[in-house]
C-alpha cells in the first residue's frame, strides 16, 4: 500500500468577503461546513497544512480547528491564506492561534500595488487594509508572513513590483497562477495569452532568487521556472503525484487529489476513518485518473520536486552557473 498524503490544502468554509475576479465563490449561496468532530478523522502524516477558504478567519471556530490540526499533527508546517482584508478579526483570532503553535505561517494575497490590488479582489481600499492587516501580524510577533501573489493576464505587470514590496516589507513571497476548477474557484474562463510579458516578469524573478545564497530561494526559482514552462506549453516539469503525495478537502468534506481536480475520492463523512477513504477503490481509480492532469502549483509541485531532487539540484547548478533562458 502507497504511503498517506503528506500536504494538506484544506478550505474549511467558502464563506468570503472579497470579490475576487479569478475566482466565483463569492456569488455561490452559503454552504455549511463539516463539523469539527469529522477533522478528527484526518491522519497524522501531514507535513505541510495550508488552510484555506473562501476566507479561513470568517469560520467561527477556526482557532478549535488549528487546535486539532496541530494535536493530530504537531510537527506539520501550517500555513493560513487569507485576503487580509478583516485586520481586527485576523488579529484577534491570530492572538489565541499562535498560543497554540508561535511558527505558524499566514499567506495574505497582494496581486498589486495600490488600486490595482483593489480591482482584481473587488474591495475598494483593500490594498491599504492587507497593509494595516501585515503591521498587525508583525506586531503581534508572526514570523512566517508571506505575500502571495496570483498571477493573471491583468496583473503580470506587477509581479515584480509585488516581489519588491515583499522585500520592502520583511515578508516572504510566494507565487501562483491562475486555474481552472469547478469544485474550487468555479471558473473555466482564467486563460493566460501574454507569454512574453509573463516571460519577461517571471525571468526578473528567478534571476533575483537564483541572485543569493539561499536555498530556499533557489528552490523557488526552480518553482517559477517549471511554472513559466507550464504556462507556456500546458505541460509539467515533473509527473504529477496529487492524491500520493497531496489531497484538497472542501468545506463540505469532499476529498479531491488536487484544489484543481474533478476527482472526488471519497467524503469523510461516509467513512469511520481516513485510510478507509484513502484506500477505497473510488479513491485509488480517482488518483489514478489524476495522474494524466496538468497543473502547476506549490502543492502539486513540492513533493514532486523533493521526489525528483537531482534533476531539481542540476537545473539549480546550471542556473548558477549558465543563467536561464526561458
Amino acid at each position: 500500500m502507497s504511503k498517506l498524503p503528506r500536504d494538506l490544502v484544506l478550505a474549511v468554509t467558502y464563506n468570503c468577503n472579497s470579490k475576487c475576479r479569478m475566482c466565483n465563490i463569492w456569488k455561490s449561496e452559503p454552504l455549511p461546513v463539516l463539523a469539527l468532530s469529522e477533522y478528527e478523522k484526518l491522519p497524522a502524516s501531514f507535513k505541510d497544512i495550508n488552510i484555506s477558504g473562501g476566507e479561513p478567519f470568517l469560520r467561527p471556530d477556526l482557532v478549535d480547528l488549528i487546535k486539532l490540526l496541530v494535536a493530530k499533527n504537531p510537527q506539520a508546517r501550517i500555513v493560513i491564506s487569507s485576503n487580509g482584508f478583516a485586520t481586527e478579526l485576523i488579529k484577534a483570532k491570530m492572538q489565541e492561534i499562535l498560543k497554540i503553535k508561535p511558527e505558524i505561517g499566514i499567506g495574505i494575497s497582494v496581486d498589486g500595488i495600490g488600486e490595482i490590488h483593489d480591482q482584481i479582489r473587488g474591495i475598494p481600499g483593500g490594498f491599504q487594509k492587507v497593509l494595516a492587516t501585515i503591521k498587525e501580524l508583525k506586531a503581534l510577533g508572526v514570523k512566517n508572513i508571506r505575500l502571495a501573489y496570483t498571477a493573471g493576464d491583468y496583473n503580470i505587470d506587477q509581479l515584480y513590483k509585488v516581489y519588491q514590496l515583499s522585500q520592502e516589507l520583511g515578508t516572504e513571497f510566494t507565487l501562483a497562477a491562475i486555474h481552472n476548477a469547478e469544485n474550487y474557484f468555479n471558473t473555466t474562463d482564467n486563460k493566460i495569452t501574454k507569454l512574453e510579458e509573463f516571460r519577461q516578469e517571471f525571468g526578473l524573478l528567478i534571476k533575483e532568487e537564483l541572485n543569493t545564497w539561499n536555498v530556499k530561494r533557489w528552490l523557488r526559482a526552480y518553482f517559477a521556472y517549471a511554472l513559466y514552462k507550464f504556462l507556456a506549453t500546458g505541460k509539467r516539469l515533473l509527473p504529477n503525484y496529487s492524491g500520493q503525495d497531496n489531497i484538497f478537502i472542501d468545506p463540505l468534506g469532499n476529498v479531491y487529489p488536487a484544489d484543481v481536480s474533478g476527482h472526488i475520492m471519497g467524503n469523510l463523512k461516509e467513512f469511520n476513518n481516513f485510510s478507509d477513504l484513502y484506500y477505497s477503490k473510488v479513491s485509488q481509480e480517482a488518483i489514478s485518473l489524476e495522474k494524466i492532469n496538468q497543473n502547476w502549483m506549490m502543492c502539486t509541485a513540492r513533493y514532486a520536486m523533493e521526489r525528483h531532487a537531482p534533476r531539481v539540484i542540476g537545473w539549480i547548478i546550471k542556473a548558477k552557473i549558465f543563467g536561464v533562458n526561458l
